[in-house]
Formats: structure tokens, sequence, C-alpha cells
């Protein structure tokens, strides 16, 4: 590969647009498709260099949701609760399923193949995903699926891994993911988040480790380097799951953390190196954030982290 590039997996099915309804929640849900479009007027990408996945399946699911679970979605109530938009509880099923369930099916597989990639070249990036509230029988938050237990369930179980962290910057605690990954012995996570805000109750995770309301960046740079290095050196996982959420920007109405564009990028830019000097994979995906600038902060954030790796990407994965 004479110019190597780390693999970006998008689809613009990701993005969810349903007849105005995605604006009564303050998630930006076209986000994906805003970063998509800045990274190829930057020059950082052209069109056809983006990779694109298949959404999951329902077999696929089933690796980490219940049966019962996954029936609820029908129930427009129950949908409605999840994603925090109460009109849903009024609409037609099918809307919900066609413009918000089929969209997060797509970066649910944008996951499982940054996973896969990830595997193969030593780092890969989902533009979606992250949906770190949804565990096994319970989603919430604006999350269905646990789209990164799914992907570890599956690479699993097909021999592909044989431990896995996922660390986890997004300011709200992936109550899910710690939920879903819980009974796995070969699976942890490492969890930085602000202490009083959603979810309640918190719930117990293999490194917890909560933050202070109105934490600056430069105090939140500092516990990240004390953590994560020991967190790597501990658990040397074959694989990392990066949650990298943008809601620790100072503009973020529904967290009170006080991290610049700046800040946030740096702290995107640490993990990636921190993994890649241990050769260790890693695959991030972009959680969530509900500021102005939550989209922009992300392309920023790619921007180092392909400017600073992307001629580096072609060494060789572990062994499966």
């Amino acid at each position: 590969m004479s110019n190597p590039m780390i693999p970006l997996v998008y689809n613009s099915k990701y993005n969810i647009t349903a007849f105005g309804l995605q604006h009564l929640h303050p998630f930006d849900s076209v986000k994906y498709r805003r970063i998509h479009d800045w990274l190829i007027r930057q020059g950082l990408r052209k069109p056809q260099d983006f990779v694109s996945p298949r959404p999951c399946s329902r077999a696929d699911l089933l690796r980490v949701h219940t049966q019962d679970y996954l029936h609820s979605l029908r129930k427009r109530a129950e949908l409605a609760r999840i994603l925090e938009v109460g009109l849903l509880a009024f609409c037609p099923s099918c809307l919900a399923r066609w413009r918000v369930l089929l969209p997060m099916r797509w970066a649910c597989g944008g996951t499982m193949l940054a996973c896969r990639l990830a595997r193969e070249h030593g780092l890969a990036i989902n533009l979606g995903g992250g949906f770190h509230h949804a565990s096994r029988d319970k989603g919430g938050g604006f999350c269905v699926y646990a789209d990164a237990p799914m992907a570890l369930a599956i690479l699993k179980d097909e021999g592909r891994i044989t431990s896995a962290l996922v660390v986890d910057t997004d300011a709200h605690q992936g109550n899910g993911t710690a939920d879903a990954i819980r009974p796995w012995t070969w699976a942890h996570i490492l969890d930085f988040f602000e202490e009083d805000i959603f979810p309640w109750p918190k719930v117990h995770e293999t490194i917890a480790v909560p933050l202070r309301s109105r934490l600056c960046g430069t105090d939140y740079l500092e516990i990240l380097r004390e953590y994560l290095p020991e967190a790597l050196d501990r658990f040397k996982p074959d694989l990392i799951v990066y949650n990298a959420g943008s809601d620790v920007l100072t503009t973020d109405p529904l967290a009170s953390l006080r991290l610049s564009v700046q800040e946030m990028s740096e702290r995107d830019l640490l993990v990636i190196t921190e993994a890649r000097t241990r050769n260790i994979p890693i695959a991030m995906v972009l959680s969530g954030g509900y500021g102005p600038h939550s989209w922009e902060a992300h392309a920023r954030s790619l921007e180092g982290i392909l400017t600073r790796f992307d001629s580096e990407i072609a060494y060789p994965a572990k062994a499966s």
C-alpha cells in the first residue's frame, strides 16, 4: 500500500431524518453527514475513500440483545421513551422503523466493520455508532442497539479476539455497555463520565472514573493520562473500542465539563496514540454530543488523527 489511509466507515443511511421529528431531540442526527462532507472539503478524503458497511441483521443483534427486547421495539411508546421523543408514540410504527431504527442498524453495522478493519489495519473509525446506553434488554438516552458489545461478541465468537477493552470518554456513563459486557470475563470497560448527570443510578464498571462537574480540560486530560496507560498495560486487550463522545465540550447543553474543541482533539489523539504505541488495534466510534459544535469538534479531531496516523496505518495487527 503506497499511500496507506486509516479506514473510515460511513454510509449516508446513518443520518436520521424523520420529517422534522429529529429536531425534537438535541442530538444532531445528521452530524455524520456533516463530518463526512467536511473531511472531503478539507481534502482529507475523497468520496470513494470511505468504506460502506452493511446494516446489522436481526441475527447480529441477537448476539447481545434478548428476543423480548427486540420485540418491545415494535411498541411506539417504548421507542418514544428510549429516543426521548414523546411524539413518536403517536406516529406510525413503520415510520420509526424506516427513519430511526434502520439508520441505527446501519451505524451498528459500521461499528462491526470498524472493529474488523481495526484488527486488520491497527486503527479504524466509524463515523457513527457508540450507542452506549443500550444494554441486553433495555434502551435509553437515544440508544436503541448495543453496537459495541454486539461487535465484540461477534468477533469473539469468530475467534478474532480473546480479550477486549472499551474506553469510554463520553460525558455520560456508558451504563448499557457496562451492563451488556459484565458477564464476559474477557471484556472490560474504562469509563470517564461526569458524576452528577444522566444516567441514574450509575452502574458497576471494571474501572469507573467519575468526574466532578465543570472539570476543566487541563484537569480532564491529566486524569486521562493517569488512568488510561495503566488500564491498557493491565488488560493487554486484543482490541479496544473507543467511545469518543463530544458532549465533554463546554458548549454542550446536557453536561457541564469544560473542554475546548482543541482539548477534545487532544483527548482523542492521546487515546489513539496510547493504543498505537502498544500495537493494540483500536476502533473508534463517535457516540454522543448535543451542542452546536459537536460535529465540527469531531471533524477537527479526526483531522488531527488522520494527519498523524494515515501514513503509519500499515503495521500488522495482532494475530487472531
